[in-house]
């Protein structure tokens, strides 16, 4: 049985994966979810809570990457679905030595990147370059709008 993990620093951000996690139900896979874990996630086989954090200054999210990083080697998920900004980061960091052995597939759906056409320079110094460097981790970026799309087709 193949499997999938969604990630996202809030199990609230579930409700937004429902359809996808109901078509890989419908198709065989075992849908798994990670998150904070604080409250139920609907249409998933197990839920997993780590230590996420929203803030990529919080020190709990170096907790969570070791916590995932575990979830991914004993699980042996075929691929990994991360959504928001410290999911993106954490799952990728987590899934990049077994993305280079070609064991896993990562997808990172972008719902905004915090770099964008008027934002403050300091977003671009921060979000930019980690989102660049993480690119080559990431078999798949999903953008939600076309300035986002763009930066991602011509930059990543």
């Amino acid at each position: 049985m193949k499997k999938i993990l969604f990630l996202s620093n809030t199990a609230n951000f579930s409700k937004f994966n429902r359809p996808f996690m109901r078509w890989f139900k419908e198709q065989g896979w075992q849908v798994d979810y990670c998150s904070a874990g604080e409250e139920q996630v609907l249409n998933c086989d197990n839920q997993y809570s780590i230590s996420i954090a929203r803030s990529p200054f919080s020190l709990k999210n170096i907790k969570a990457l070791k916590e995932l990083k575990k979830l991914l080697q004993e699980q042996h998920y075929d691929i990994l679905h991360c959504h928001t900004p410290m999911g993106g980061v954490i799952g990728r960091i987590a899934a990049k030595k077994l993305w280079k052995e070609h064991k896993i597939k990562v997808i990172y759906t972008a719902h905004g990147f915090h770099f964008y056409k008027g934002a403050p320079l300091l977003n671009w110094l921060l979000y930019y370059p980690m989102e660049k460097y993480l690119a080559r981790f990431t078999d798949e970026i999903i953008t939600i709008n076309e300035e986002d799309y763009e930066i991602a087709k011509n930059k990543f």
